[in-house]
């Protein structure tokens, strides 16, 4: 199968740094795009929200820490030799802005990480790859411990 555009959506974790390097090797082996994509849901869940400039300021720190993350992932991927790699900032619920970036680039492969969860943990905190899975219009590698 050739790919022209594999979206990876990055976090800084262990396990999302392996999704990233299956990422970069299915991009080296088939040309195709690298879009890493970083979406901030803390601004998204927070309870309380104003138009305050304090809260302009927290809310552009958790964009910072997200600019900064694709920056160093953005270095590893051209390390590799990989030279065709946009970087994306989103803010916003984690699944909705992932399906709707595929969307957008017309993706042809979202590769990212699961945590597992346990059954319980399911019933509670959900499966943001999960809902990504059942949206999504092109195929999802899910990338396991």
């Amino acid at each position: 199968m050739s790919y022209k555009n594999i979206i990876c959506p990055v976090d800084g974790s262990e396990l999302g740094d392996r999704a990233l390097d299956e990422a970069i090797y299915l991009s080296k082996i088939s040309g195709a795009k690298l879009t890493l994509l970083y979406v901030s849901e803390k601004a998204y869940k927070a309870v309380l929200m104003s138009d305050s400039n304090e809260w302009d300021s927290i809310r552009e720190g958790w964009l910072a820490e997200g600019r900064e993350l694709l920056l160093k992932e953005r270095a590893k991927v051209e390390a590799s030799g990989i030279k065709d790699c946009d970087q994306v900032l989103r803010d916003g619920e984690v699944s909705n802005e992932v399906i709707s970036e595929a969307m957008e680039k017309g993706a042809d492969l979202i590769v990212m990480a699961s945590h597992r969860y346990s059954p319980v943990g399911k019933l509670f905190h959900g499966s943001v790859i999960d809902r990504v899975t059942k949206r999504s219009t092109c195929p999802v590698l899910w990338v396991f411990k």
